[in-house]
């Protein structure tokens, strides 16, 4: 059973937040994208995740519909996230970020540790350096592994929009991963950490940083997943962030035979 999607935009810091929506569950969760933006149309995931907790998914400053408005570094990025949760999401939520989204997940913790109920860093990226972009033939398996999970794979102006917004807001601010680093020690929201071993992107040293420093920090590797691990291993990551979400502290890992 799956929830419906709806597309919806609000007023947040003055800026217009284009967001999706699934969901009616009692918990909210502020899902928060990687560099390529929001995820392509027809993913499994949102009305999966959406069937059993109350989903937000908006698109930051800078991406698809939402304007860059007068953000001009990360810290401007996440004061207009901090308004989202208190205006749309009802004041608190369980954050869930992926890739280049968890750098923007753990400074939301950080500097508004009031609004974040639990944290899910998934396959974060802020301590992955710098490397020469895969092949474009290569790209979509990359991302996706080899079962990725949609409607349908995306088409060419859900691919080119991706590319749109990975090359754009590539430099768009100062990078902040050294400060984070100095940082992740604050963060107190209970946080569980995901990858796949079959992350061809983010090394699992890029890992380290976060299972040291924060004191709450669970790691959990989903076998040989891929990047993308909402799409590319729906099923078990969506039963990890929503029993996450349920059960806080007293979380369990039982995903049962086969998964």
């Amino acid at each position: 059973m799956s929830a419906p999607v709806t597309s919806k935009t609000a007023s947040c810091a003055g800026i217009p937040v284009a967001y999706l929506e699934s969901g009616a569950g009692a918990k909210t969760i502020v899902f928060l994208h990687g560099a390529g933006g929001a995820s392509p149309e027809g993913v499994s995931f949102i009305p999966l995740l959406g069937a059993r907790h109350r989903l937000l998914l908006p698109s930051r400053p800078g991406f698809d519909a939402t304007p860059e408005g007068n953000c001009k570094s990360v810290a401007d990025v996440v004061d207009v996230l901090a308004a989202f949760v208190r205006e749309v999401a009802g004041g608190t939520a369980h954050v869930v970020a992926q890739s280049a989204g968890g750098a923007y997940g753990c400074w939301l913790a950080i500097r508004y540790p009031d609004l974040v109920e639990s944290l899910v860093l998934s396959a974060p990226a802020a301590f992955a350096g710098h490397r020469a972009p895969p092949p474009p033939q290569e790209l979509a398996r990359i991302l996706y592994g080899d079962s990725p999970s949609w409607a349908a794979p995306p088409d060419e102006a859900n691919r080119q929009r991706i590319a749109k917004n990975a090359q754009a807001n590539m430099r768009r601010f100062p990078d902040t991963a050294d400060e984070l680093k100095g940082r992740l020690g604050e963060i107190k929201a209970p946080t569980l950490l995901l990858w796949g071993t079959g992350d061809r992107l983010i090394p699992e040293e890029a890992l380290q940083p976060y299972q040291l420093a924060i004191p709450t920090c669970t790691r959990i590797l989903i076998h040989g997943a891929a990047h993308e691990l909402p799409i590319a291993a729906c099923e078990p990551w969506v039963r990890l962030v929503a029993d996450f979400v349920e059960r806080g502290e007293r979380f369990v890992v039982n995903l049962g035979e086969g998964s």
